[in-house]
């Protein structure tokens, strides 16, 4: 695809141009390349046949149709074919020659077996990028072993940083969200874009090993290098306050005039004349202490008046919100973090929409997840040059499939 770069007048995504062949399932590779087709490159999902990406029943709304499918597969184009059968693989192995970019999320080894290894790839495809994404990564001793978020999060210390660390000790939860899946996908994408931009000045193509565990034992932070530095298993937990309806989250700190701050939201002066919490190291070591006093002032309030009177003084705050609350905030709303999408099977939905905001490119969601094997036609007619003779043949000998709607 050929682009004018001093043309402004229709903005195209940052990736226009690139085209990525997607074999993945679930969360952790599908939100890299959601994030590839958001920021305009064209994404061809490879469902396997002949149920394709086993998330579109995961809590499905109908069948075909989950929240987890629709989310992370939103604006690309959608294939199901057999890659065990050679018709199939030699179809595959047509895409690669066309295309920029492999994400493949199987366990390490298979892709080799089915034929599209990276030195396979190589051949067709000299300036292939290929990233690898799996539970525990290409090498060391677990690489065999099969990995989803909830074993990152358990296995990188991240769990346990969340309840087994407390006084007393909590019972470990697993959280709400895939977070070592969505981390592993925001790698993934940064790690293609820095492999693109090596590519363009060099003309070498590259093999990225991106795994979840590798993913969110990076994203540790101060607890993490804490130990590795001395061995000190402390991690450290922001506060959260029960008011008259709620919760509210406000720390102490981190420095004396966030303290002096609340002192003033409080009319509690009088606390900066008190040793315990009339300077920044006073107010460290009566941590405890200066955190009850803001806690037992917070449960007088309403969550909205605890908001209002801390923003007001310039403390920082947030008030704890549910899901529904969460969802259609007036700051949601106004940085356009959900966009409506015309859904072929659940008609006009909300759909979340991509975090970075461009000056001069078009980036977000462009289109619905499609339906099972929906571009098999589109995409093998217009980009391999198929008639519809040999697509209706392929269907026929189930190496294609296509879910009517």
């Amino acid at each position: 695809m050929s682009l004018d770069p001093t043309d402004h007048s229709n903005p195209q995504g940052t990736l226009a141009g690139v085209r990525v062949l997607e074999f993945t399932a679930l969360i952790a590779g599908p939100s890299a390349a959601r994030a590839l087709a958001d920021h305009g490159a064209e994404v061809i999902k490879i469902e396997r046949f002949p149920d394709g990406d086993v998330s579109r029943s995961v809590n499905r709304i109908v069948p075909g149709r989950s929240a987890m499918f629709v989310q992370h597969n939103s604006g690309k184009k959608g294939l199901c074919l057999d890659l065990g059968r050679p018709e199939g693989l030699a179809i595959a192995q047509d895409l690669v020659r066309k295309s920029d970019i492999v994400i493949e999320a199987f366990t390490p080894g298979v892709m080799a077996k089915l034929g599209l290894g990276y030195e396979d790839l190589k051949a067709l495809n000299p300036k292939i990028i290929l990233c690898s994404i799996s539970g525990f990564g290409q090498t060391g001793p677990n690489a065999n072993r099969p990995g989803y978020a909830h074993i990152a999060h358990s296995m990188t210390g991240w769990l346990a940083m969340q309840s087994m660390y407390r006084d007393p000790p909590q019972i470990p939860t697993g959280p709400g969200i895939a977070i070592a899946d969505v981390i592993t996908g925001i790698t993934a994408f940064g790690a293609i874009c820095a492999a693109l931009f090596k590519r363009e000045r060099t003309g070498r193509g590259e093999r990225i090993d991106v795994s979840l565990f590798d993913s969110l034992f990076a994203a540790n932070d101060e607890s993490m290098q804490r130990c590795l530095i001395d061995g000190v298993e402390r991690p450290g937990y922001h506060a959260v306050h029960a008011t008259l309806d709620g919760y509210v989250t406000a720390n102490v700190g981190p420095d004396f005039r966030a303290w002096q701050s609340i002192c003033k939201a409080m009319g509690r002066m009088d606390l900066l004349e008190d040793p315990r919490f009339s300077s920044l190291a006073s107010v460290n070591r009566n941590r405890v202490e200066a955190t009850r006093l803001l806690s037992g002032w917070l449960a007088t309030l309403t969550s909205d008046e605890a908001d209002r009177i801390l923003t007001e003084h310039h403390v920082v705050v947030g008030v704890v919100k549910t899901i529904g609350q969460a969802a259609r905030q007036p700051q949601v709303l106004a940085r356009e973090m959900i966009a409506p999408v015309d859904d072929p099977v659940l008609g006009r939905i909300d759909v979340i929409n991509t975090a970075a905001k461009f000056s001069d490119a078009s980036v977000g969601v462009s289109a619905h997840a499609p339906t099972l094997g929906e571009h098999n036609s589109s995409v093998l007619g217009d980009l391999l040059g198929y008639d519809a003779q040999k697509i209706a043949a392929l269907t026929a000998a189930g190496v294609l499939r296509t879910e009517s709607i």
